[in-house]
């Protein structure tokens, strides 16, 4: 076979895999093995690999790889770190309008509180808090505060040095 027939080769296989991917049922879940670490670190105390996998699959229908949740579990580190980039912008930013220190604020049982559902108090809170601070405390109330709290503990020391001084 001729190096440009091959070339040639290679790019149709391509062009058709491509072409297929746009009628295929989509099923790329890019980021959802990052969205759920914190509660594959919690079940993987309990749980293997191959059984938080069979789980997400049956229960919850979405297929994460044992391979991925495995690979997730081994560096637990780099993982705490990828998840802690996701919400510590916000972190910083309510940190910095409480004026108390992320460790302080990231690390109590309760923090924020979910607002009032009288619709008088929020809107007097809603004219009293900039977007920005709203903003920052749904990332934390959806991504942070909805961990366990001691999942969250758990975390500290893998995040310890993103925290010093702060």
């Amino acid at each position: 076979m001729k190096p440009e027939q091959e070339e040639m080769d290679v790019a149709g296989i391509g062009q058709r895999l491509f072409g297929h991917s746009k009628s295929a049922e989509f099923t790329a879940r890019r980021g959802l093995a990052l969205e759920l670490w914190p509660f594959i670190f919690g079940a993987g105390e309990r749980m293997s690999g191959k059984a938080i996998s069979e789980f997400l699959e049956k229960e919850q229908g979405f297929k994460l790889s044992i391979v991925t949740v495995n690979k997730a579990l081994k560096d637990p580190a780099k993982n705490w770190n990828l998840y802690f980039d996701l919400v510590e912008t916000s972190a910083r930013i309510f940190a910095k309008e409480d004026k108390v220190s992320m460790k302080d604020m990231l690390f109590r049982k309760q923090y924020l509180f979910k607002p009032a559902e009288n619709p008088i108090i929020k809107a007097v809170a809603k004219a009293l808090v900039s977007d920005e601070i709203r903003y920052a405390a749904s990332i934390l109330r959806t991504k942070w505060y909805s961990i366990d709290w001691e999942i969250r503990l758990k975390s500290r020391p893998f995040l310890e040095h993103r925290l010093d001084g702060k």
